[in-house]
């Protein structure tokens, strides 16, 4: 196999920044008296509630590329004044809008995020993860499902976040549409930090509306690729792209329905299957039933498999990393695993890790294949 890492300076540069940046998060942690750290902790969801009723009023599309008095946007979208203030003094103290006069405020460069006109808004991101159907298991029930094991979510709800989804139309839209922003977070620099052109075809699994696979086929015009997802999310996608993208570029991309847990689309002999955040929100039974379709799949062909997704210090783990973890605890059966729980998760279920590549994100590339027949006990 040729080597699969590109652009390795820039990936140890991004690393050596995020390090440094870590670092620099880290000093309040250490200089405040532990009391009043405590304290900040606590009360963090207070920040968290009124950034989201901002994004839910849609303050920020309401200022645009002007400055507002509070009491043109409360005439504008009839609310009281004096709270509204209050509301925006709190979030500008945070850096989110700009007061630039006594009640008067503008969109800062944090805020311009939230606005629905800008491309890179993480507005759906926002209204997702604070929505009552993902703060109440967090209110409700974490405690008793530390005590016993269960799942937060479905202790709230009697099923899961994506049995919930099934049933309740509107907020699988919303969490559709907060997957299609994760790019906006991320980037897609660290699609350029892997060798796709060594494959002759990419079968995304979980791919969402197709955004991650066209990037790699816009760089890569003899590349082809699958799309695979809930059926209801494919049926979206089939259209969602057309007059959006090249017509030579979609020609090469199919969109396929089904479910992972019965089965995956067939594999070419060089084909190369994409699970990105896919696995941490399974546990290692569903883990498991995922890699033994895909094994069945994969036959004697050489595709390979891509796993990116975070991989968790063993001790001292990234907080970050620590934060996904425990929202994966609240609504579903998966975790952030470790480098030794990849490897035993992937080896239990015929597969050896070839490869654990940085790229710029705060995830990484976990390359695996399955072991050929005779050479794994």
């Amino acid at each position: 196999m040729k080597k699969l890492a590109t652009k390795k300076f820039r990936v140890k540069l991004f690393n050596k920044l995020m390090s440094i940046a870590s670092a620099l998060q880290n000093i309040p942690a250490q200089i405040t008296p532990p009391p009043f750290r405590l304290m900040q902790i606590g009360s963090l969801f207070w920040q968290s509630r009124a950034l989201y009723v901002a994004t839910k009023l849609e303050l920020a599309d309401v200022l645009g590329d002007t400055e507002k008095s509070t009491q043109e946007i409360a005439t504008v979208l009839q609310l009281h004044e004096d709270h509204l203030y209050r509301l925006m003094r709190m979030l500008g103290s945070m850096g989110i809008f700009d007061e630039t006069a006594p009640r008067v405020f503008k969109n800062s460069k944090t805020s311009a995020f939230l606005r629905q006109d800008n491309p890179k808004n993480v507005r759906a991101m926002i209204l997702m993860h604070n929505s009552p159907e993902m703060t109440k298991p967090w209110m409700e029930s974490l405690e008793e499902s530390i005590r016993d094991g269960g799942v937060p979510f479905a202790k709230v709800y009697g099923v899961d976040v994506f049995g919930y989804m099934d049933q309740h139309k509107n907020f699988d839209l919303l969490f559709s549409q907060a997957m299609d922003t994760v790019e906006n977070l991320t980037g897609n620099l660290f699609l350029e930090d892997f060798n796709w052109g060594q494959f002759d075809h990419i079968i995304d699994v979980g791919g969402s509306k197709g955004s991650k696979a066209l990037s790699i086929l816009k760089s890569h015009p003899n590349l082809k690729a699958i799309v695979f997802d809930r059926p209801q999310i494919i049926e979206a996608a089939k259209t969602h792209w057309q007059g959006k993208i090249a017509a030579d570029i979609l020609a090469r991309i199919d969109f396929q329905g089904g479910n992972m847990f019965e089965s995956l689309p067939a594999a070419s002999d060089n084909a190369l299957f994409v699970f990105a955040a896919i696995f941490h929100c399974l546990s290692d039974e569903e883990c498991t039933a995922v890699l033994s379709n895909l094994k069945t799949v994969i036959g004697n062909t050489q595709s390979s498999v891509l796993i990116a997704d975070a991989v968790a210090e063993e001790i001292h783990i990234n907080p970050t990393i620590a934060a996904f973890d425990m929202q994966m605890l609240i609504g579903t059966t998966g975790r952030e695993r470790t480098p030794s729980e990849w490897k035993q998760l992937l080896e239990n279920s015929g597969f050896e890790i070839v490869e654990i590549m940085d790229v710029r994100t705060f995830a990484k590339f976990i390359i695996a294949k399955p072991f050929q027949s005779g050479l794994h006990a």
